[in-house]
Parts: structure tokens; sequence; C-alpha cells
């Protein structure tokens, strides 16, 4: 369907063209611009009337963020606070694995250190 409205457009576009000679390019661009405008207002008004559908059925955009700077610091401060201790969990965690080497570094070099004495 919309091929066919595209080939009777260039179809018209040109007759008006020859017919009218060089005040047919101004009237097809008039045409040009008159449907691009009514266009751009039909999706106007489309988007409108989704946006009127979000609301009544209570449908949040994710980029849409209606929300006032006090509300975003708290949310960051709170963000903060639970990354800070799950972060000291994991640092307690790897402080007890590097002690734990260590330890064991240290009995094998003083196990070393006794085997280097007896052999003197």
């Amino acid at each position: 369907m919309t091929i066919i409205g595209i080939i009777t457009a260039i179809i018209f576009a040109i007759l008006i063209s020859i017919y009218l000679g060089p005040l047919g390019g101004i009237v097809i661009l008039a045409v040009i611009f008159g449907l691009v405008l009514s266009t751009h207002q039909r999706n106007k008004k489309m988007y409108e009337d989704i946006q009127r559908i979000k609301e009544r059925l209570g449908i949040v955009d994710r980029n849409d963020f209606h929300m006032t700077n006090e509300e975003i610091e708290e949310e960051l401060e709170l963000e903060l606070e639970v990354r800070s201790e799950s972060e000291q969990k994991e640092l307690e965690k790897i402080n007890a694995e590097i002690e734990g080497e260590l330890e064991t570094y240290l009995k094998k070099a003083n196990e070393k250190n006794k085997d280097m004495d007896n052999d003197k």
C-alpha cells in the first residue's frame, strides 16, 4: 500500500511540474512541507496519547526520574553504606587469607632456618 502511494505521489509530482512549469516546483515544495507538518502533528498527538495511557496504567519509563536532589543524595548515601559494608566484609576475608598465607610462610621459613642450623 505504501509503495503504491509513493509511486502515485511521484507521478503526481511529475505531472504537476510539467503542467505548471517553474511554479510546479514551488507547489511540490509546499505540498511536501504540508505533509511533513501534518505527519509531525500526528506523531505529537500519538505521543501525548501514549503518555496519558502510561500514566493511567502506572507505567514509568526507566529514564524518567522525578526525584529531588535530597532524595538522590539519600539514595547515594545508602548505596555507599551498603557498598562499604560489603566491601568491609570482603576485605576481612582477604585479610584472613593473607594472614593464613603469612603464617604458613613463617612456619616454612622457621623450618628452613632450623634445618640450616642443624646442618652447621
